[in-house]
């Protein structure tokens, strides 16, 4: 049987409602590029940092079919006292799967499963360790995230904030193309690997909450700076109902 699920359903109520708005290119994951941007647009969004925040970052994702929580696509040793030595191995409760890499001597430790694989939405395993060693660590700061997605979804980043100590992403949450075969309720492992235009020193900073908005980029408050909220807290303001989330655990993943 075709892996025909609910999310062509979706896909086309939504098209009919837009239609008859007389909007048909309405805020839909069908007029979507992979950046959240409109099909057909000439060129990709393009970086755009301030003092606080960057919205657009370079990055690049990671994903595969199926989760192991004994097996991440991803992650990295931060402490130098655990790092292996001579060939030796990591103690696999020395791995950190989300954080912030500012050092080149940490990225050295950063693994990228080979079970990566690369589709219209992620990239290979090679492509990711490329996009990691050519981190400048003397002026970037590399952000690792990992987190389940459902199979049927994507997740764009929208915009990190850091303020007070805290470093925090906002995602959103979109369809993917209607062509590709997939699952409702099924969940990939996902990572995203992103460059802050910013050196961390990672003593003073460490990851905040997260944030994702269905349907849409997270909205930001333009000239507002960002001030920690209680992880359980829901962001206010226009556009669509963003969901927060606390800090990501092996055991957390997306709300469908």
């Amino acid at each position: 049987m075709p892996r025909l699920t609910r999310r062509r359903a979706l896909q086309a109520a939504v098209g009919l409602a837009a239609g008859l708005a007389g909007c048909p290119d309405g805020d839909t994951d069908a007029g979507r590029g992979d950046a959240g941007t409109p099909v057909g647009s000439p060129t990709p969004p393009v970086p755009t940092a301030g003092d606080d925040r960057v919205v657009d970052p370079e990055s690049v994702t990671l994903r595969a079919a199926d989760i192991d929580y004994d097996d991440p696509l991803a992650w990295f040793v931060p402490e130098p006292d655990d790092r292996p030595t001579d060939g030796g191995t990591v103690d696999p409760s020395d791995r950190t799967r989300e954080g912030l890499i500012a050092d080149e001597a940490t990225a050295e430790t950063f693994v990228v499963a080979d079970r990566a694989t690369e589709t219209e939405i992620s990239v290979g395993a090679e492509t990711a360790r490329r996009f990691v060693a050519e981190t400048d660590f003397d002026s970037e700061t590399l952000l690792v995230q990992s987190r389940p997605v459902e199979e049927c979804y994507r997740l764009v980043l929208c915009h990190v904030t850091w303020a007070d100590g805290e470093v925090e992403p906002r995602y959103g949450r979109f369809l993917r193309d209607a062509d590709v075969a997939c699952e409702s309720g099924e969940r990939d492992a996902h990572v995203t690997l992103a460059r802050l235009p910013v050196a961390f020193d990672p003593a003073e900073f460490e990851m905040g909450s997260t944030g994702v908005a269905n349907g849409a980029c997270f909205p930001m408050r333009e000239g507002a700076r960002p001030t920690p909220r209680p992880r359980s807290a829901t962001a206010s303001g226009t556009g669509p109902r963003p969901t927060r989330t606390r800090r990501s655990t092996p055991t957390e993943g997306l709300d469908d």
